[in-house]
């Protein structure tokens, strides 16, 4: 029997105007079935958007409230109870939640926010294992998940899947990395088993304004004007790739699910519905500098000698960087040195996850390229 196609919407929207985001978000989930084939009535829903730290919404750092706006209507419109909940990268979740426009939406449509500081294990995540995730996205009876499109140092982009990684609370998601270390791979497949082992019921993504440059948090609001839904994050993932003028197979977080067969990944096996992806295209979008193929191509003793030369890494900004220590503490392999006098980076430690160039609230750490990642383009 042949497989059906995956199906993921894409619907354009212009701005976060809160009748023009309801229509959009709405349409978007409309052509899927609508929100009562995700929902039913009585069911715990939490809403998980991305709040990876307190920037207002017109830096696109996080999920416009607008769109959680929308999620929580619809959830209510389908009989469900709507919780929202995340775990920052920095900062209070509260105090985050506020400063992203979060918090006023709450208040305003009568819903509770979800601390992330409980936690359940979750034995035997495939090769991963003594996996703690937080107790209100494993108890919640479905999850929604609500990622902004935008640029991310290690994984090119971050988008649906790794959204989810939101699930891992505080500071353990910083000891993931320090775990996976400088297997890139191994992380990717690590995002990609989070998503088997949470199962969102829907992804809708905020693409109204997404990010493009030195992002998760410190690169350019770039408009997109979008929105896009579906049951599969990979395949969201893979039509928002395109959308941007990525190929979906140069990504790691979609070749660790094509190897794992979690999730589509093919565009020949994803439907969309809605607007005309070859239309929506945004053109010369700018993606932070990527490790060149060939390096994964050499014998290990090779990759570790030219480590340095052909790969992507954090590199602080002395002139905008205020010494404020987070990217020091926050370090899995505590490479980062110094005090107010200056930061250094021991790259002989670093593992390239980027957390330091990601929670840096200063926008002062970039990706940069070794010496022979510049020469080879």
């Amino acid at each position: 029997m042949k497989k059906e196609k995956e199906k993921v919407s894409l619907v354009m929207c212009r701005d976060y105007g809160s009748d023009r985001i309801m229509a959009s978000v709405r349409h978007s989930v409309d052509l899927l079935g609508g929100m009562h084939l995700f929902v039913k009535p009585g069911e715990r829903v939490l809403i998980k958007p991305n709040l990876l730290k307190g920037n207002p919404p017109e830096d696109a750092v996080t999920t416009h409230p607008e769109v959680v706006r929308a999620a929580i209507r619809l959830v209510r419109e389908a009989g469900g109870e709507p919780v929202v909940g995340d775990s920052p990268g920095i900062g209070d979740l509260r105090r985050v939640a506020e400063r992203a426009g979060i918090i006023a939406v709450l208040e305003q449509e009568g819903v509770a926010l979800a601390e992330f500081d409980e936690v359940v294990p979750v034995k035997g995540v495939g090769r991963f294992q003594r996996i703690v995730l937080a107790r209100a996205a494993m108890e919640s009876d479905a999850i929604i998940n609500l990622p902004k499109l935008k640029t991310h140092g290690m994984t090119t982009l971050t988008g649906a899947v790794k959204n989810l990684f939101g699930c891992v609370p505080g500071k353990r998601k910083v000891q993931w990395h320090f775990n996976t270390g400088v297997d890139h791979a191994s992380f990717a497949l690590l995002l990609v088993e989070l998503a088997r082992v949470l199962k969102p019921r829907l992804t809708i993504m905020d693409a109204v304004v997404g990010m493009e440059g030195n992002g998760p948090g410190s690169g350019d609001p770039r408009a997109i004007g979008a929105t896009l839904a579906g049951c599969d994050p990979v395949a969201v993932d893979a039509v928002s790739a395109v959308l941007v003028g990525v190929q979906p197979d140069t990504l790691p977080v979609l070749k660790a699910a094509h190897a794992a067969g979690a999730g589509e990944t093919g565009m020949e096996n994803i439907d969309v519905l809605g607007a005309e992806l070859s239309a929506a295209i945004v053109r010369d979008f700018r993606l932070p500098p990527r490790e060149h193929p060939t390096e994964w191509k050499l014998p290990e003793w090779m990759r570790r000698r030219l480590k340095d030369a052909l790969t992507t890494r954090p590199v602080i900004d002395h002139a905008a960087c205020v010494s404020c220590g987070i990217c020091r503490n926050d370090c899995p392999q505590q490479a980062i040195t110094g005090s107010e006098g200056g930061y250094m980076i021991d790259y002989r430690n670093c593992i390239r996850c980027f957390c330091c160039q990601e929670f840096c609230p200063q926008g002062a750490i970039t990706v940069g390229r070794g010496w022979m990642l510049k020469m080879l383009g």
